[in-house]
């Protein structure tokens, strides 16, 4: 093997040569496009401008192209479709995704819309399949190829050149996305066709690409050949002054670095950098390929060379992304999640995997890269509206009424189903419905660009200080580990997710340690816990276990670093975004909430806005409890017909048991506030919330939901809500009608509150049920405290970096401040008691708004009766966590929460009935000492059958294949001594 690479690389070097030799030929000037007056000639100086790679000067005749049609043949001419789709793909080719999707979108639309030729209309599916390529879209851009494909050999010889394009591009997918095996044959297509009908140009990037295909099937002698091929048809079509030609040596440079042939990749990596630098300029995302690549190049050799490649490289990322998530559709930018995901396991992979692991500047890198992208997609969708409200015009008003006033609609037909119409009726309207929602939100997106500042640059350091002096931010984050060595594609991801954790102080100091545990393993172990955690009364000994064990992966070697720190700002990631971090239980045999105060943050980055909106405008508190859940939301509406006989529209078929209580805790709450708006029973509307103004507290006591994809509401024994069909008859999220299924298409449908009138869903805007989806329109700005006191409001889909998709996220959309909701199902009784005692700790010492939650849940953990993690851990603060505007702390503070007096009942917290509740399960956690005592036991008897020894923190039982912890890193803290679990 290594005999054959060294005559490869002896081949390479002479094609080499070989090409450098062609500097000497100068590339034909174009003709300029200003001395072109008719349509058709500007037409081929963008075609001629394109292939001779100078997209600036293509870019700016595509534009006048555009104008002369508009002007000669009308906006929806098929002409003027075209010229539209060229300018759309000089947009895509200079690096700017988002003026491109946009044109092509419009483009294709006119081509459909006025029948226009076959090739015209190919041409425009085939840019806007690449642009989606991009963008993350796999499965949108190869319905778009295979589109353009068909209509391609409808016209049969006179098309062969351009259906070998798009069959090429179509290969591009399937080998981005894995499909090795097909990728090559429909490569060789292309190339066929190329060959005998051209033009070279396309041939030329055929050869490149099936080179790059080979490399990674791990077929060397083959993607040398393509290689050797390429290189002199690239010297006679374009010499070196082509971004192709710069495109060939990048991908010559990877496969050279996966044979281990350093000086030579270094070469062509060099020659790419020149040729991209000269002819698409210093920041195009293309050069940030290179850059990312070349860094794996030395990243076993010289890490500092690596790591100021790999700067280079999320430098021009982070500019990318800036603009690509300036405009377009919340869900157009969740779409861009998956290529942040993908950036931030290279990132980490780059700094865990290489020799540079432990180095400060190469740790500092990986965790700015976390910083900047982590929950991208969420920050730029609530910067949109955000900015709209700041500056807000009588058209930006009506702008968002009427957007809440579509999702409203839009969230209605989704949870009450096909009534009184066929599938295909309600199929019309609900895309109607999303349609025009995603048309506001483009112009919101669109408006909203104007007003927006100047997004500072997310620099460690700036993290860093706005961290309290008695706290650290711990940035989790969940990736998969790929090589940094390019053998074959196969080995790219190396074995299975893992979890991170880095630690920022407020001095700027970072440390890290990756999870010992794989990711899959972690994640399963969360689900049981939560689990255990929302039934008291199910083997609690087992459920201490597990939250022991759990604390020895998350916190284990992190606990040693953290010394004196008294909160801990957290960002978690993926499955850990659901654990209540207070409940776990340390090496003391603790709760962690003894110790610390938790903060959950969607990224370190909230720290930079957090806290800026002091002196926004606010209205008065408004508290909403105790609906009316049999009455109409809506004054006036007329009945819905029922769902016809097999409809199961999922939110349709629950029933909401009354909470009188609720409104016991609105009493008590009132006396506390200053000057609250109340909304009772039949006044507890979804409208009432709708027109609410930047109340400055918002407090919601109802019955909150979360139905999972399976369609399940709820775990365990407790039960929030009553479906009136069985859980298990509900496989997934979708109705089902004459054999057909309408699914949910977003997660934010699954989770929401019950207002006034939820039971007899008489309102077409107005239906008492308030999704996730609907609650993202609120007007929060400035809002500084939300409570959902409700069940599983801090619920969601998970969804990778972005965190989870619910109420959590809604209530970030909206604008507030800070969220306090629920994990699971909760105790009527122990809700009340926590949520009197917050507010009284908020707005009568002055705590702040996560402290004041601890000391609550201490008061309701040194009760014996409800000591179990279940009655006290399940509310978590997120958002800002400091006391609230004008609030000033007590003189004489209030003596410890866990010694505390009792505090005064009378109203319920959640009101979510718990189905099977009694007295029994109050004590059947035995009291917290029991659970020391338990978790002692099971150290001890760890140590007496391991003997003497370093404690390892590992799972027991449940998993009996777990790989072994990993050793302290460099310059790290060797893990505290303790006993094995038995």
């Amino acid at each position: 093997m290594m005999r054959r690479l060294a005559n490869v690389a002896f081949a390479l070097a002479l094609a080499l040569g070989t090409l450098s030799g062609a500097d000497a030929r100068a590339d034909a000037p174009a003709k300029p496009a200003a001395a072109r007056l008719d349509d058709e000639g500007i037409e081929k100086d963008v075609e001629a401008l394109y292939a001779a790679g100078k997209y600036g000067e293509a870019l700016a005749a595509a534009q006048r192209l555009v104008a002369l049609r508009e002007q000669k043949y009308g906006k929806e001419h098929a002409k003027t479709g075209s010229a539209l789709s060229d300018l759309g793909g000089m947009y895509l080719a200079t690096g700017d995704a988002p003026k491109a999707e946009s044109l092509l979108r419009r483009a294709v639309e006119i081509l459909e819309a006025s029948k226009g030729s076959d090739d015209l209309l190919a041409t425009a599916l085939g840019n806007l399949g690449t642009m989606l390529k991009k963008k993350g879209d796999s499965k949108g851009a190869e319905k778009l190829y295979e589109r353009a494909v068909a209509l391609e050999e409808k016209g049969g010889a006179a098309r062969e050149s351009a259906l070998g394009t798009v069959l090429a591009n179509l290969a591009g997918l399937y080998m981005a996305t894995g499909r090795l095996p097909q990728a090559e044959k429909v490569f060789l297509r292309a190339i066929t066709i190329h060959e005998k009908a051209g033009p070279e140009r396309s041939l030329l990037n055929d050869l490149g690409s099936l080179g790059a295909l080979y490399r990674g099937m791990g077929r060397y002698d083959k993607a040398a050949d393509q290689f050797n091929r390429a290189l002199p048809l690239a010297a006679r079509v374009h010499g070196t002054n082509h971004p192709d030609v710069g495109r060939l040596h990048h991908n010559i440079a990877v496969f050279l670095t996966g044979s281990n042939q350093k000086d030579l990749a270094a070469e062509h990596y060099r020659n790419a950098e020149a040729i991209l630098t000269r002819t698409l300029g210093p920041r195009h995302p293309d050069l940030a390929t290179v850059y990312s690549d070349w860094a794996l190049l030395w990243a076993r050799s010289d890490w500092k060379q690596a790591a100021g490649l790999y700067e280079k490289a999320l430098d021009i990322e982070e500019q990318w992304l800036e603009s690509a998530l300036v405009g377009g559709t919340e869900e157009d930018k969740t779409l861009y999640a998956t290529r942040l995901e993908t950036l931030m396991d290279r990132v980490v992979s780059f700094e865990y995997g290489g020799d540079g692991r432990g180095r400060p500047e190469v740790m500092r890198i990986a965790l700015g890269a976390v910083l900047r992208n982590k929950a991208r997609v969420l920050e730029a969708s609530a910067a949109h509206v955000g900015a709209l409200r700041e500056r807000m015009s009588p058209e930006d008003r009506t702008l968002l009424d009427e957007l809440a006033r579509v999702r409203g609609a839009y969230a209605a037909a989704m949870t009450r189903g096909p009534r009184g119409m066929t599938v295909a009726e309600h199929n019309a309207e609900t895309d109607r419905l999303r349609a025009e929602a995603d048309v506001i939100e483009a112009r919101i997106a669109e408006r909203s660009a104007g007003y927006r500042r100047g997004r500072a640059k997310v620099t460690i350091e700036a993290v860093a200080a706005r961290i309290p002096k008695d706290a650290v931010l711990m940035e989790f984050v969940r990736y998969q580990p790929r090589s940094t060595h390019f053998y074959s594609a196969a080995s790219e991801r190396l074995g299975r997710p893992k979890y991170m954790v880095y630690v920022l102080w407020p001095d700027g100091r970072v440390w890290h340690h990756q999870m010992s545990v794989d990711a899959f393993e972690i994640d399963r172990k969360v689900d049981i816990i939560r689990k255990g955690l929302q039934d008291p009364s199910a083997r609690p000994h087992e459920t201490g276990t597990q939250l022991a064990l759990l604390h020895d992966v998350l916190f284990g070697q992190v606990g040693a670093e953290l010394g004196p720190v008294k909160h801990v700002l957290i960002s978690p990631d993926a499955a850990l975004a659901l654990v209540p971090f207070g409940a776990l239980i340390d090496r003391e045999n603790k709760f962690l909430i003894t110790k610390y105060s938790f903060t959950y943050l969607s990224t370190g980055r909230d720290l930079l806005r957090l806290g800026a909106g002091g002196g926004a405008r606010r209205s008065a508190p408004l508290l909403v409890a105790n609906p009316d859940y049999d009455a109409p939301g809506e004054a006036g509406a007329t009945a819905l017909p029922d769902a016809p006989k097999g409809s199961l529209p999922t939110i349709a078929r629950v029933k909401f048991s009354p909470l009188p209580g609720t409104a016991e805790e609105a009493d008590a709450l009132r006396r506390l506030l200053p000057d609250p708006s109340v909304r009772l029973e039949r006044v507890a509307t979804e409208t009432a919330l709708k027109q609410a103004s930047s109340p400055r507290i918002l407090h919601v006591a109802t019955h909150g939901f979360f139905l999972g994809s399976d369609g399940k509401a709820g775990q365990g024994k407790a039960r929030g809500l009553e479906l009136e069909v069985p859980p298990e008859s509900l496989p997934q999220v979708a109705s089902e009608v004459d054999g057909r299924k309408l699914p949910v298409p977003h997660p934010m449908f699954l989770s929401g509150i019950a207002l006034a009138g939820a039971n007899v869903r008489k309102g077409q805007a107005d239906d008492g049920i308030l999704t996730a989806y609907e609650a993202s329109s609120l007007d929060l700005t400035g809002t500084e405290l939300v409570v959902l006191s409700a069940c599983e409001t801090g619920l969601g889909e998970r969804a990778g970096s972005e965190g989870v998709r619910g109420l959590r996220r809604a209530l970030v959309l909206a604008g507030s401040e800070t969220q306090v909701m629920s994990l699971w199902q909760v105790d009527d009784e122990a809700t009340r008691d926590l949520m009197t005692t917050y507010y009284q700790k908020l707005f009568r010492e002055g705590k702040g708004r996560a402290e004041a939650m601890r000391e609550s849940q201490l008061a309701l953990l040194g009760r014996p009766d409800h000591s179990h993690p279940y009655y006290w851990a399940s509310f978590i603060v997120s958002g800002a966590w400091g006391p609230l505007e004008g609030v000033t702390p007590a003189k004489n503070e209030a003596t410890s929460a866990v010694r505390g007096a009792v505090p005064p009942g009378g109203a319920r917290g959640c009101g979510c009935e718990v189905a099977g509740r009694n007295e029994g399960t109050r004590v059947a956690w035995g009291g917290f000492a029991a659970l020391v005592a338990l978790a002692v036991a099971r150290r001890m008897r760890g140590a007496h059958a391991r003997g003497q020894g370093e404690a390892r923190p590992r799972w027991i039982a449940v998993a009996p294949r777990v790989s072994p912890p990993a050793p302290p890193q460099p310059g790290s803290r060797p893990p505290v001594p303790r006993p094995a679990a038995p």
